[in-house]
């Protein structure tokens, strides 16, 4: 197929290195010179252009861009999307999205690939990204049925395990595992930057291994990223964050009452409740 792909930083030069490997016929969008440049040296597409134009012969085209311009969508991309080309997107974020989208093209289907690293940009697009990984779509009463049919054959081919959820559980289930775990980590990040205490932040640093490696990696990542979650999935995150104060909460007081049965037990429970998510 002919494959359009409007951004290509970690999401989408990934799906542009994976879809030609596949023998799809990439067509890759912009936005600047820089990255048209370095977009052509890694070839992340076969066709590579800043003009919108470049999709018209695209039957399916994965807007992988920023949220904020995913809600504030370019009326020359608006434009260039043919009628009868299969949309999705791969926003973190599915309600605001689809109900953008859904106005402006008939044949959208929100979706959002769970792969991902802590690098951005042009540079970061890894062909491997998807390789047995979960992507969720997110269809609604609008959503053609055929259209489905086709995006999901897709990616199974991509090597993605597939799963079909309404946009709203989306929402707050990745609220829940994805975004809050992004703002926890930049507060342990806080808390272990002991700046007023020049030898213990240096010894902190010399022996952190790959336990606070793995805890704090996600709130070393993009900062425009965690901004643009924040302001649109507000409720469900702020949710999360009283679920989770209510926990520390908790722990504190067994702290403070040094009740290490009650301790045991938490850990015993969070040990047993941790294997639903490996």
């Amino acid at each position: 197929m002919n494959i359009g792909i409007v951004g290509l930083g970690l999401i989408g030069g990934s799906l542009g290195l994976k879809l030609q490997s596949l023998n799809h016929t990439v067509y890759g969008v912009t936005n600047n010179n820089f990255n048209e440049i370095k977009a052509r040296e890694r070839k992340l597409a076969n066709i590579i252009s800043q003009d919108y134009k470049v999709l018209e012969n695209c039957s399916i085209i994965f807007l992988a861009l920023p949220i904020k311009n995913l809600l504030n969508p370019s009326k020359n991309l608006i434009k260039a999307i043919p009628t009868k080309a299969i949309l999705t997107d791969v926003g973190s974020v599915k309600v605001p999205i689809i109900e953008t989208w859904e106005k402006i093209h008939d044949l959208f289907i929100g979706s959002h690939p769970m792969a991902g690293t802590e690098e951005k940009g042009v540079n970061a697009g890894k062909k491997e990204l998807f390789d047995n990984s979960k992507w969720v779509i997110t269809p609604t009463k609008q959503t053609d049925q055929n259209s489905l049919q086709t995006l999901s054959k897709l990616l199974k081919k991509m090597g993605c395990d597939i799963y079909f959820e309404k946009p709203v559980i989306h929402d707050q289930a990745v609220a829940n595992i994805s975004h809050l775990p992004i703002y926890l980590a930049s507060s342990l990040i806080e808390t272990a930057y002991c700046k007023n205490n020049k030898d213990l932040l240096n010894l902190s640093c010399k022996l952190a291994a790959t336990g606070f490696s793995d805890t704090s990696r996600v709130g070393g990542g993009n900062p425009s990223l965690g901004i643009d979650l924040a302001e649109n999935n507000t409720t469900n995150i702020l949710n999360a964050i009283k679920i989770f104060k209510k926990n520390i909460n908790e722990l504190e007081k067994i702290f403070e009452h040094r009740d290490w049965d009650s301790l045991e037990e938490k850990l015993k429970k969070s040990q047993e409740w941790r294997k639903h998510f490996c």
